[in-house]
């Protein structure tokens, strides 16, 4: 079996390089400039496979989409725009406007679901965002001008005509007029641009076209950083052509029977150079050697473009196009034409009578052995590549390098190979670690592919070394997470064998890092023995942005990563220094033990079901239904409304349900008794059983998934939630979302006391001082938890605050 080459390297540093380089084309009169996706496919590969066309006519930009996956668009597809002037944006953080679809991918935020912060970086700093989203709920696309805050911060210029809408099938097209983002008609002038694809809940993917993005934990709502961009010249005359000659050797392809020109079979080659990167240019063969197929295509790209291509095969007989199997060749375009080096298709050479090249590959493996990631007793490092006949290439079969004992460097690995391809033929190659000796099936990649074009005669590479990693660093980095909830909550248990980690990219600078992470410990004799500590070797350089995340690794069980409320469900992050570092003492989930119950507490729901419908439609029928309620005080969480597919839930799970009360109103309530430990903050959610026919088969039907109730527990012993309405949400923006904690008032004076109200909640205590210059207060411990007192009036000023430590 055939394994693709493309499949087993890498190409993230090949395609960056291209994606940030603007592929021009001519078409008259206006020019047309196509920008071809970045190659990653985390969300299909829509944008990553796709191209995005430019055009102006000197007032107005068109823009067209051609989608990879099918030609479908099922997200948002955002192009920012540096228009050069000054007063753009270093990242998204700081938007937050949620208006609609458009406006969320913009931001990058949804509070419904997460953030996904995209910082941008070299010289890239936008002032503009064109959102596409041809379906999804929007079925629009427009222009708006950038602005940090809220709902309704960003500026809206103008539609511009996405067509076609309501449908994710392309091509897709726009346009709008120049003077939106600020350019004067008929005028030259250079913009940046960069695309980032992401859903309508903010979730980005790791696709980008006009450019590139690296996001270390892959797509979702985490960190993105925009790493390259492209440039578009607003008005620019049309290109010069620039003839270049293709030549492909057919010779081993024939004899395979894979090309059969007798029954009409045709080769031809497409790329960046053409007009329509998704066309291609026949070839014919060539008059005195009719295995080699050659062709001269006029370039109208620019002198000095970085230029890819691909030859294929189309066979009549199966209607089948047979694409070369790994990156693309790349050349640059040269003043007055250029002869491209012949080369064999797929490098497919045959195996005997042909001149070889030996070549010799070789890498430095100290750094990997001071890392600890290569033992030279136990482990093999071996190349693999083009280079190597792609018809039998698989892992198996690389390149085993030896080092020479009593050599001067004994970390050093090399190896011979005899290329059997044409000379210049562009080769890519990469080395492997294979832990345990070659054949394990435990391998280690090299993160990014390595070039060569095929020797003239033999030849030794350069000598490489792994990922590149050339200097070792070692910081201590101390991590420390105080694990009182989860103890309390029994989620963390030590007796019973659990362990606590840290798991994050300062584990290692090369390889993927398990999600156990590295062993804390605690000190039983210490004042707090619930805090778990331990110190890493940080081997990254200083400078580099760790993020990390706590652990907890179950006896037996799958591990369980946190969820920091202050990075909103996202990973923790420090900048790495050149001294030791001590990370602060954080809370698991920052959840200190004045945000959980000290006590067992009764809580009780109440809700108007009055002209319920659920978000399918159905109304509530009194008659049939019932009325359930789920969440974070239940363990596993919401485990009704995630699975009521069971006829028999009422059953089942007999204390989800509320009763009518009073019998006959439209008001159902329930109370639960929540033990020690509980978070305060209670995530919650209502649903409707329809027990009529095939209705009952999702009880997660008040709104739709993710979107939740939100309130908080106020007094110990017993509490009543305020009454909800079904399908009022407290987490949509458009209701009244709960606070934590405030609404500080003072009363008259009465009877030598101070009236003093507040909406408390376990935890939040009331201070005073006399003096705010010197800014010290005085905690009232008494007021734990209540939501009101009578305070002694003395003589003098005296300030309140309210506090959660």
């Amino acid at each position: 079996m055939k394994i693709s080459l493309l499949n087993l390297l890498n190409k993230v540093a090949v395609v960056a390089a291209l994606a940030a380089t603007s592929l021009f084309f001519a078409a008259a009169p206006a020019r047309a400039v196509n920008y071809i996706g970045n190659g990653n496919t985390s969300f299909g590969g829509d944008i990553g496979n796709g191209v995005l066309t430019l055009t102006d006519d000197g007032t107005n930009i068109t823009g067209s989409i051609i989608c990879g996956n099918g030609g479908n668009m099922f997200n948002a597809l955002v192009i920012y725009i540096d228009t050069g002037v000054g007063g753009g944006f270093n990242s998204t953080s700081n938007f937050n406007d949620q208006v609609d679809e458009n406006h969320i991918a913009i931001c990058g935020v949804d509070n419904g679901n997460g953030r996904s912060v995209l910082t941008f970086t070299n010289g890239f700093a936008p002032q503009y965002a064109i959102s596409l989203i041809p379906a999804d709920g929007a079925n629009f696309g427009g222009i708006w001008q950038l602005t940090n805050g809220g709902n309704g911060s960003l500026t809206f210029i103008t539609s511009v005509g996405l067509t076609p809408v309501n449908m994710t099938v392309g091509p897709f097209t726009f346009s709008f007029p120049a003077s939106a983002i600020g350019l004067t008609n008929n005028t030259q002038a250079t913009i940046k641009l960069f695309g980032t694809y992401i859903s309508t809940t903010a979730f980005r993917s790791q696709e980008a076209i006009a450019g590139n993005i690296f996001g270390s934990l892959g797509a979702g709502w985490n960190p993105f950083t925009q790493t390259a961009y492209a440039t578009y010249n607003f008005s620019a005359p049309p290109a010069t052509l620039t003839p270049v000659t293709f030549q492909v050797d057919m010779s081993e392809q024939i004899a395979n029977g894979n090309f059969n020109p007798a029954n009409g079979d045709t080769v031809s080659v497409s790329g960046s150079f053409e007009t329509n990167v998704l066309g291609t240019f026949q070839l014919t063969p060539m008059p005195g050697d009719t295995n080699i197929y050659t062709g001269t295509f006029q370039d109208a790209n620019p002198v000095g473009t970085a230029e890819q291509f691909q030859y294929q095969i189309f066979s009549v007989s199966g209607d089948t196009t047979t694409v070369e199997d790994f990156d693309k060749r790349p050349f640059t375009l040269a003043a007055g034409g250029q002869v491209l080096p012949l080369v064999y298709f797929d490098d497919v050479a045959p195996s005997t009578g042909v001149p070889v090249h030996n070549v010799t590959f070789s890498i430095d493996l100290s750094p990997q052995i001071q890392l600890g990631n290569y033992n030279p007793v136990t482990d093999a490092v071996e190349v693999f590549g083009t280079f190597q006949n792609p018809m039998t290439f698989a892992i198996t079969s690389a390149v085993v390098l030896t080092n020479n004992p009593n050599g001067a460097n004994t970390n050093l690995y090399s190896g011979t190979y005899p290329d059997g391809n044409h000379i210049d033929s562009f080769e890519e190659y990469k080395f492997v670690i294979a832990t345990n000796g070659a054949g394990s099936g435990n391998y280690n990649f090299e993160t990014s592919n390595r070039q060569f074009f095929t020797p003239t005669n033999n030849a030794d590479l350069m000598v490489d070394f792994f990922n590149n990693v050339t200097n070792v660093f070692s910081t201590p980095v101390t991590f420390s997470v105080d694990m009182t909830i989860p103890l309390e909550q029994g989620e963390f248990n030590p007796a019973n064998g659990d362990t606590c980690g840290a798991a994050g990219t300062f584990q290692n600078p090369t390889f993927t890092v398990g999600p156990g992470g590295f062993l804390l410990t605690n000190n039983p004799t210490a004042t707090d023995s619930n805090v778990y500590s331990g110190v890493f070797m940080d081997h990254n350089p200083p400078g580099v942005l760790e993020q990390y995340k706590f652990v907890i690794n179950p006896n037996g069980g799958n591990t369980i990563f946190e969820s920091p409320t202050s990075t909103d469900g996202g990973n923790r992050s420090f900048q790495l220094g050149n001294l030791a570092t001590n990370l602060p003492v954080v809370f698991w989930n920052d959840e200190n033990t004045d945000q959980v119950l000290p006590a067992a507490t009764y809580i009780t729901f109440t809700i108007n079901m009055t002209n319920a419908v659920d978000e399918f439609g159905n109304p509530f029928n009194p008659n049939n239904d019932a009325v359930l309620v789920d969440g974070n005080w239940v363990t596993p969480a919401f485990p009704v409304l995630s699975d009521a597919t069971d006829p028999t839930i009422l059953d089942d799970f007999p204390n989800n349900f509320l009763t009518n009360n009073p019998i006959g109103s439209t008001f159902y309530s329930q109370t639960f008794l929540v033990p020690p430990g509980t978070p305060v903050q209670v995530t919650y959610k209502y649903g409707i059983y329809h027990n009529v026919g095939a209705l009952n088969t999702n009880v997660d039907n008040e709104a739709p998934f993710g979107d939740n109730h939100v309130r908080y527990i106020r007094t110990l012993g017993s509490y009543k939630f305020p009454v909800d309405t079904f399908g009022i949400q407290l987490t949509n923006p458009a209701a009244a979302t709960e606070i934590s904690f405030g609404n500080l008032a003072i009363g008259s004076v009465s009877a030598g006391e101070l009236p003093i109200t507040w909406l408390g909640r376990p935890g939040v205590l009331l201070q005073v001082s006399t003096n705010l210059l010197n800014n010290t207060w005085q905690s009232l411990n008494s007021s734990d938890g209540l939501m009101s007192t009578n305070f002694p009036r003395t003589s003098g000023n005296e300030f309140f605050r309210l506090v959660l430590p």
